[in-house]
């Protein structure tokens, strides 16, 4: 069995961590942690003023896959009927990332994963936000104040 998120999205629009989690949230869970990204105003000593993230054609498929798989490495088995995933027991993911030219202080990413328990939910989100830097494909352009840009994560494409 394979646990599906229920929603996962890369987007052009505002994001909003509040109409994530009540996407994801059920009332079987009694945990939620929700991890947002902002872009910040400083990077290795230098002034930000903006950040592009562009998103490659398969980005969308890409961080589908990837919190259906962590949602279900985090599920727990049902060990008294042999080993399959429980459902009531179920790691839900959601994560949404934002596409377009963000201003300091906007939100650039979302992750929340909720569970029946706090362990499960905590390792979930964790584990997806570092999965989703090092393999899907969405890139950044910083702008600085002094004129200079420069790309991050490009040389791993």
């Amino acid at each position: 069995m394979t646990v599906r998120s229920p929603l996962v999205q890369i987007t052009e629009t505002t994001i909003d961590p509040r109409e994530v989690e009540k996407a994801v949230w059920s009332t079987a869970d009694g945990a939620m942690v929700t991890f947002s990204g902002v872009v910040r105003d400083h990077d290795h000593g230098r002034d930000v003023l903006d950040i592009e993230y562009s998103a490659h054609p398969t980005a969308q498929d890409v961080l589908e896959r990837l919190c259906d798989e962590v949602a279900t490495e985090h599920t727990s088995p049902d060990l008294e009927k042999g080993g399959p995933l429980d459902p009531r027991r179920s790691v839900r993911i959601g994560a949404v990332h934002r596409v377009g030219v963000l201003s300091v202080g906007e939100v650039a990413v979302v992750v929340v994963a909720v569970a029946p328990h706090r362990a499960e939910a905590f390792a979930a989100c964790s584990e997806l936000i570092e999965r989703l830097k090092r393999t899907v494909p969405i890139w950044k352009r910083q702008r600085f104040s002094d004129g200079v840009s420069e790309w991050v994560g490009v040389g791993d494409c």
